[in-house]
């Protein structure tokens, strides 16, 4: 089984602060971060699911291969870190349209 990978803008400070953030609190060290710019993303990128061409977000690859951007992603990989992170995912209680629309806002001022 392969480990879960995450796709973020290696370019936007503030994504590789939840980069370093995810890092320091995945404890088993469970999660392949990929900087978009970097080999291994721009491979990984080619099997990108056609409902997600042209979307800007974070993206996580499951383990069996399975892609989650935005709000989905963000979740799920709270599941991944140590105590409390994991109870962050229960956001996914709220409805989808609703956790991604505050992602693109968030997103919005990113850079």
């Amino acid at each position: 089984m392969s480990s879960p990978k995450v796709i973020f803008d290696n370019d936007c400070s503030k994504c590789s602060r939840w980069a370093r953030f995810i890092e320091k609190r995945d404890k088993h060290s469970r999660i392949e971060l990929l900087g978009q710019n970097s080999p291994e993303a721009k491979k990984a990128m080619i099997s990108i699911p056609d409902r997600f061409e042209g979307v800007d977000s974070v993206f996580l690859i499951s383990p069996e291969g399975e892609w989650f951007s935005k709000s989905s992603a963000i979740w799920r990989i709270c599941r991944y870190l140590k105590f409390p992170w994991p109870i962050a995912s229960t956001i996914f209680l709220v409805p989808l349209p609703i956790r991604d629309i505050a992602y693109d806002i968030y997103a919005r001022i990113r850079k």
